[in-house]
């Protein structure tokens, strides 16, 4: 057994079919605390050996309903949702209706904060040296409508809470 498998021994978990292994610990980290044994490797090493050891790199999997049971076929039902909404999307550019993707961006402190960027002047701006919302005026909400049909995008900047209501207006807006 290598240092490296002692040392994730607790922390490994694995899919006994294919026979993957992963562990839920940062290279970084492992590379501390090999480090603490007296094996000085960067995260980079780590994750490399890791490689050899027939682990790999894992993102979690939206399968599991709310209420936390996992139906049989799950996969299978969305897509269908999916199928159903591309052929009404498609009758209905047919008939010359907006098609439209709502959804909100970002929301963004405002204030007197450090942004990232350079601007071409004779001194530099002082701003806040921390972003706390004390120091905040309000916070922008921007909404973002895409027109599918048309290939075209706009922004609604709003000074508002997420709501349906704001989402109506900014629609209302495009419009």
């Amino acid at each position: 057994m290598t240092a490296i498998e002692r040392l994730l021994r607790d922390d490994v978990a694995g899919d006994p079919i294919t026979g993957m292994r992963w562990t839920r610990r940062t290279t970084d980290k492992i590379a501390d605390e090999l480090a603490t044994i007296g094996i000085v490797v960067s995260g980079k090493t780590v994750g490399r050996l890791l490689k050899e050891m027939k682990f790999s790199l894992k993102t979690n999997r939206k399968n599991i309903i709310s209420g936390g049971k996992k139906k049989p076929g799950y996969r299978k039902s969305r897509d269908q949702q999916f199928q159903y909404l591309k052929k009404i999307r498609g009758t209905h550019q047919k008939m010359g209706v907006p098609i439209i993707s709502v959804d909100t961006k970002k929301k963004e402190e405002i204030g007197n904060f450090k942004n990232n960027g350079r601007t071409w002047t004779k001194k530099a701006k002082e701003v806040h040296d921390h972003d706390f919302k004390t120091n905040s005026i309000g916070k922008a909400v921007p909404y973002g409508i895409y027109d599918v049909t048309k290939n075209l995008g706009h922004v609604v900047l709003g000074q508002s809470k997420d709501t349906p209501a704001f989402a109506t207006d900014a629609i209302e807006q495009w419009w």
